[in-house]
């Protein structure tokens, strides 16, 4: 379960910003507002690129509040998830996995859930912009930590593309008992996905 307990921030001379809930592993979470409301701010949260000025932020009951981004369990993919232009589709991937990884079969299956097998050798440049996000993910998915954040992720995609991958996303949630938290400005994905909603307001 991630926790998110009464969290307080706020920057100079801007909004307040107060957070307060639970998600469970395997499940998803849409977070929904207008621009300004802190959607984008909540992820920056849990993710350690920016700190609390109260209130704290557990995985299964472990605080990781002061841990910096690196050593905490989440893996954040956001709307522009650059890719290294020099580097192939699997080089990108594969750089990005710790080096306790051992099973290059499972590259292939990310591909090929996420529609996208037989890319693995092309070059970002060679792909489109909807594809390059969806190796992102594949990246973020296969580092499996426990805790995805999306920030419109899936924003550069048509809509029967992002169905695919929402498809996938909630099976691999599932799968490997992932608490994901989605930004989104398209009310169709929490309505697709049929998940639970975090409406945020100032």
């Amino acid at each position: 379960m991630l926790e998110v307990k009464n969290i307080y921030f706020q920057r100079e001379n801007q909004h307040e910003f107060t957070y307060d809930f639970t998600l469970e592993a395997g499940a998803i979470l849409a977070v929904q507002g207008p621009s300004g409301v802190g959607k984008t701010t909540l992820l920056d949260l849990i993710a350690g690129f920016e700190a609390p000025q109260r209130g704290g932020i557990a995985w299964h009951g472990q605080d990781f509040t002061s841990l910096p981004p690196w050593e905490r369990p989440i893996t954040t993919v956001f709307q522009n998830d650059n890719l290294f232009a020099h580097l192939t589709c699997r080089q990108n991937i594969e750089i990005a996995l710790p080096s306790s990884f051992k099973d290059p079969q499972a590259v292939d299956e990310g591909f090929r859930q996420l529609g996208i097998d037989g890319l693995q050798n092309r070059l970002p440049a060679e792909i489109s912009g909807g594809q390059q996000q969806r190796v992102a993910l594949v990246r973020a998915l296969l580092r499996d930590k426990p805790v995805l954040l999306l920030d419109e992720s899936f924003s550069a995609l048509d809509w029967p593309t992002r169905q695919g991958c929402f498809d996938a996303l909630q099976s691999l949630a599932k799968d490997r008992a992932m608490a994901v938290l989605i930004v989104s400005h398209d009310e169709r994905d929490s309505t697709y996905l049929d998940c639970e909603r975090l409406a945020l307001t100032i």
